[in-house]
């Protein structure tokens, strides 16, 4: 695995770690257009991911490279969720709108692993970015079906 790999890998994980901590401090708005199940399943894939990612990495033996870029990759998500979200964690409308900011993200970058999969021939890099993509793909299309919902009930109220 090269540095650019390790370093999607990285980017990745930011995107697992980061998305928990959108689930679990945004639980109460998002449980009333998710679901409480929606919710915890969400937290509970983004752990799996996380756990996943960090062991290929350990066992490519490229931590030194994805975990550091995991962190720089994870403030710039944070710093962005401020500036969007603000204080509003309570508004699931304005939480679902960034998540479809973040899901969209979070896609494109599994897809670039998914790539790196494909042309290294790494069945276990593969394996763990179609994981990625089926859920990242499922949950946009989730929270945009949520949004859709929660706008016509905002314009009929």
């Amino acid at each position: 695995m090269n540095e650019f790999t390790a370093k999607k890998l990285g980017e990745v994980l930011a995107f697992a770690v980061v998305g928990e901590e959108i689930f679990e401090k945004g639980k109460e708005a998002l449980t009333t257009v998710l679901g409480a199940g929606g919710v915890s399943r969400v937290v509970e894939s983004a752990v799996a991911h996380a756990s996943a990612i960090t062991a290929l990495a350990t066992a490519e033996g490229t931590t030194e490279i994805t975990l550091p870029k995991s962190e720089k990759t994870g403030a710039k998500l944070r710093q962005m969720l401020d500036l969007y979200v603000g204080d509003q964690w309570d508004n699931p409308a304005e939480l679902l709108e960034w998540l479809g900011f973040f899901e969209g993200a979070a896609l494109v970058h599994w897809k670039l692993v998914e790539g790196a999969g494909v042309a290294l021939r790494d069945d276990k890099l593969k394996d763990l970015a179609s994981t990625g993509v089926d859920f990242h793909q499922n949950l946009l299309a989730e929270v945009s079906t949520a949004i859709r919902e929660l706008g016509g009930k905002k314009a009929t109220a």
